[in-house]
């Protein structure tokens, strides 16, 4: 009977020792689980906490810059890979951006917001602001899809923008903004610009000076009139072909002025894109560097008062160049002031705008481009020009609190070859 006892309690005993052990590596497994999970749960934290910390440091290295002038219009009506109908169906325009960020950039949506006349632009009663976005194919209220994305230290990228034709961007000849563009990218970020650009300028702060825009013109032996754009009978030489526009003119067009008295053929000058051919006997600059015989040049500058005084600019001088001793040079004959021109500078109004024109009376091409450098031959003319209200026939002006001048920076002037053929390709 005590035999049986005693064994009854060494079997009690050992069945509550494996509970125990039951229980207890029950609780070591569920501590482990538990410990293994935590892990696991701080490690998808950290790993969207690093996530995020990426994202918002490309976010912040995001950098697109829109490069002056901000937006031009295609040459062409086609836009290979997007489509046709560019100045017939649709107002077709250029932006040219620069990536300066270190992180690749995708444009998701524009927006155009006009401030100028009522129905100009994106402006009432036309959808204001425009939302634009991208699309394979072109139509109206869209940018280029193919063009939505920009690598890390792209520069001058294009993106195409289309608006419907009966919605045209407001540029007045003024070359005050009327428009802002908002660029808005997937990661969130907003760049925006205003167009037309106005260009950094010096001047005393009264009577300050903006823009620096030039045209050309050319009469005498060699004449602007007679470029084919124009209706003009052309020829070697001739390679313009933008079409005419009255006064006040959108950017790109030839303009007529007329009234300046003294100058071009009786009065009259056609001014263009600021370039001019050369490196050919039949070309505006002929193959010695220097002005086809008998032509005189003339350049336009678009000045505005962004000052708040008005200012009367009754002399100035104009200074391009190439390098070293190749110079065009000239004085100020007059301003082209709301359709008129004045020899004798009428009073300019401030947030008003004027053509100062310059007649060029040192052409300097010592080193022609052509034998320089003869795989690229064509050049740019970089410089400024002066406006000041104090002269040799007016000195008063000079002496007392009324005297301004200021520099104006000029967007350029192009030598562009021209082949002994005379072809315009």
């Amino acid at each position: 009977m005590s035999r049986i006892l005693i064994f009854r309690l060494r079997r009690r005993r050992a069945v509550s020792t494996m509970i125990g052990g039951v229980i207890v590596l029950t609780l070591l497994l569920t501590a482990l689980g538990t410990m293994v999970l935590v892990t696991q749960q701080y490690d998808q934290y950290q790993e969207t906490v690093n996530e995020m910390a990426q994202y918002r440091n490309q976010q912040w290295s995001e950098n697109l810059v829109v490069i002056s002038p901000g937006l031009t219009i295609p040459s062409s009506s086609n836009i290979p890979g997007w489509g046709s109908g560019c100045g017939t169906t649709y107002n077709c325009y250029n932006a040219t951006i620069s990536n300066l960020g270190v992180v690749g950039v995708q444009i998701t949506r524009i927006y155009v917001n006009s401030t100028g006349p009522a129905g100009s632009g994106c402006s009432y009663p036309n959808p204001q602001p425009c939302i634009l976005n991208p699309t394979s194919a072109m139509a109206p209220y869209a940018f280029n899809q193919a063009n939505r994305f920009l690598n890390p230290g792209e520069a001058n990228h294009a993106v195409l923008l289309a608006l419907p034709y009966a919605v045209s961007l407001p540029n007045p000849n003024s070359g005050f903004p009327q428009n802002t563009i908002v660029i808005v990218t997937s990661r969130g970020n907003v760049f925006s610009f205003q167009w037309p650009f106005q260009v950094q300028v010096f001047g005393q702060s009264q009577s300050a000076f903006s823009s620096g825009n030039i045209k050309v013109a050319y009469t005498g032996t060699f004449d602007s009139k007679n470029e084919p754009g124009l209706g003009g009978s052309g020829g070697s030489g001739y390679c313009h072909t933008e079409s005419s526009q009255p006064y006040p003119a959108a950017a790109g067009y030839a303009e007529k002025l007329t009234g300046i008295t003294g100058y071009g053929d009786s009065g009259v000058l056609w001014f263009l894109n600021p370039w001019i051919t050369g490196g050919n006997n039949n070309a505006v600059i002929d193959n010695s560097g220097n002005l086809h015989s008998g032509t005189t040049l003339y350049i336009y500058v678009v000045v505005i008062n962004t000052g708040t005084t008005a200012y009367n600019p009754t002399a100035g001088t104009i200074d391009l160049t190439w390098y070293g001793s190749n110079h065009l040079d000239g004085p100020l004959i007059g301003v082209y002031y709301n359709g008129n021109f004045y020899a004798t500078s009428p009073s300019i109004a401030p947030g008003t705008s004027y053509y100062a024109i310059f007649k060029i009376t040192i052409f300097t091409i010592g080193n022609k481009p052509w034998t320089v450098q003869p795989g690229y031959p064509s050049v740019m003319l970089w410089g400024a020009a002066s406006i000041t209200n104090g002269s040799g026939s007016n000195p008063g002006n000079a002496e007392d609190q009324s005297y301004f001048s200021g520099t104006i920076l000029l967007s350029g002037l192009w030598i562009r070859y021209e082949a002994s053929s005379g072809s315009c390709a």
